[in-house]
């Protein structure tokens, strides 16, 4: 029999023995013996999670279960450290320190397979991507609105207009895993949001504290969390946090894959509605354990295996696409390249990709990114408290993030696939994805129309700001506008049957700059069959509509 789990552990782990640190990643055959049971999910899995399987309708399965504790008590003597458990593979990692506990480790019958994670390190420090610079913004501009620097970047996607609407992240967590949150403790721009942090965790380091190291995660976490009126409002300042540092500042291994999917299971358990990640593997100190392009298959890596699984249990997975597009490497990275992970690309401030971003497709042929944010002169807020711009996918992803999150405190009640359908859909390459841009810039004000109508999966999409939905319709249709310009325009709205009959006709006025959506009257008493509709009385505006019983 095939054994799937085995095959990605045995992609990135190198089984020749005792590597400088000594790590090994230790499968169980079953969880047979558990002192846990499905009927009982209380005890392993807090309220919140399991009302989120509940809503989503998903079921509970052996994965849900922790690791059989008779295992795992039977090689306490053969080991020196105990660092994860991993529900989701049925595996510890663990270091072992002699030849002679290693092969007496391989004698139990429980145990599958073993594996080493070597680390060779080739530098005291593992700097930045050199795409995520930064550049000081003028701290004595007075910004026209309550988001100041960060105007753009929420404005481009329309998620400003949820928070109009109330709907800012409430009631959502998100779980965001970096290299560390320097300060959060005393930054003025987290003041406000301090209060939602749930908890936090640093599994690099095996302490709590993740705010005595890594710049990076604070700069990401200001761009979702930052609440400083007129001057820099992320994009779900509301929310709820779970802050994890799984990245090793020290060294680049594999092992900080295995920190990541530890601290996904840890946070699915504790009811996380969201993950925005800001890191991504393709190369290791030394070349020790490298994943080549072929890796990148969406289910291969230990990393990705994780998070499409968090999708399953569903948690949405976002993750930057990364930087390498302009690089000889071009593609995404791990986890971006997973099948139910949404990889987020960077575009500029005028909505175009940028060269930096990473392409698609991952090694299937599925395209990547899947969506886009703005991750050129991204604002952020540094650790050191002032407000910069900064380039990378690193920011693209938690922007995009927050949005989801505002997004979904509109509609507790959907699942995770509800809201990323009406996000992709919503988008502006729907119709025409590639593996630059992906599915394009969502609009998170059509993507809230969709969700309030619901709406069934087809949509019309007249022109880039004209929407038609659902189609085929029954008893409802919708239309949404976006009126561009400088000015007013009214609109003309009419259905001809066949026969050239007109049927339906009204009148939208839209002011300069918005957006309307519109529930047309009257389209109950249409009989089935085709009509056509037309926009403005142009030819070119003419669509096919079904009408269904």
């Amino acid at each position: 029999m095939r054994k799937p789990a085995l095959l990605f552990f045995l992609l990135f782990s190198t089984l020749s023995l005792f590597s400088q640190r000594n790590y090994y990643w230790i499968k169980f055959k079953d969880k047979n013996n558990n002192s846990y049971s499905l009927n009982n999910p209380a005890q392993f899995l807090s309220q919140r999670s399991i009302d989120r399987r509940t809503t989503q309708h998903l079921n509970l399965d052996s994965t849900d279960l922790p690791l059989t504790q008779k295992y795992v008590d039977s090689i306490a003597p053969f080991i020196t450290e105990l660092k994860h458990r991993l529900k989701w593979l049925n595996c510890v990692v663990v270091k072992i320190d002699s030849t002679a506990n290693l092969d007496s480790l391989k004698q139990f019958s429980f145990i599958d397979s073993i594996g080493g994670i070597e680390f060779f390190p080739s530098r005291a420090f593992h700097q930045q991507n050199k795409f995520e610079e930064t550049f000081p913004v003028d701290q004595r501009i007075v910004y026209p609105n309550k988001y100041g620097a960060a105007y753009r970047q929420i404005n481009m996607l329309n998620a400003d207009l949820l928070h109009q609407m109330g709907y800012r992240g409430n009631g959502i967590i998100i779980a965001m895993m970096d290299n560390g949150f320097h300060n959060i403790n005393t930054n003025p721009a987290f003041d406000s949001v301090r209060n939602k942090i749930l908890f936090t965790r640093d599994f690099v380091n095996n302490e709590d504290d993740v705010n005595n190291e890594g710049d990076h995660g604070a700069q990401t976490f200001s761009c979702i969390g930052s609440n400083l009126p007129n001057l820099y409002v992320g994009t779900a300042p509301e929310s709820n946090f779970i802050l994890n540092q799984t990245e090793d500042n020290g060294a680049e291994w594999v092992m900080e894959e295995y920190n990541w999917a530890v601290a996904a299971e840890i946070a699915d358990s504790a009811g996380a509605d969201i993950f925005s990640t800001s890191l991504g593997y393709t190369t290791f100190d030394n070349n020790t354990g490298n994943h080549t392009y072929p890796d990148l298959t969406g289910d291969k890596t230990v990393i990705t295996h994780a998070g499409n699984m968090a999708f399953k249990k569903g948690i949405l997975v976002l993750n930057s696409a990364g930087n390498e597009g302009a690089t000889d490497w071009h593609y995404i990275s791990t986890p971006a390249d997973g099948d139910d992970v949404l990889a987020i690309g960077a575009v500029n401030a005028g909505d175009t990709i940028t060269d930096f971003s990473g392409r698609g497709p991952n090694a299937n042929g599925r395209i990547k990114p899947d969506i886009c944010a703005q991750g050129a002169a991204s604002a952020v807020v540094l650790s050191n408290y002032n407000i910069s711009t900064s380039n990378g996918t690193s920011f693209s992803c938690p922007i995009m993030a927050g949005c989801v999150a505002s997004l979904w405190s509109a509609f507790p009640e959907k699942s995770a696939a509800d809201i990323r359908d009406a996000i992709m859909i919503s988008s502006s390459h729907f119709w025409t994805p590639d593996n630059n841009h992906g599915y394009g810039t969502p609009n998170f004000y059509n993507a809230y129309l969709f969700l309030k109508t619901n709406y069934n999966g087809n949509v019309l999409r007249v022109s880039d700001d004209v929407l038609v939905y659902p189609n085929p319709f029954g008893n409802e249709l919708n239309i949404s506008l976006f009126n561009n310009n400088d000015f007013g325009k009214t609109n003309t709205i009419e259905i001809f049957n066949l026969l050239g009959q007109k049927v339906y006709s009204t009148e939208i006025y839209l002011r300069e700059k918005t957006f309307s959506a519109v529930q047309l009257d009257g389209i109950k008493t249409l009989q089935a069959g085709e009509y056509v509709l037309r926009l403005n009385g142009e030819k070119n505006f003419i669509h096919k509509l079904m009408k269904v019983k």
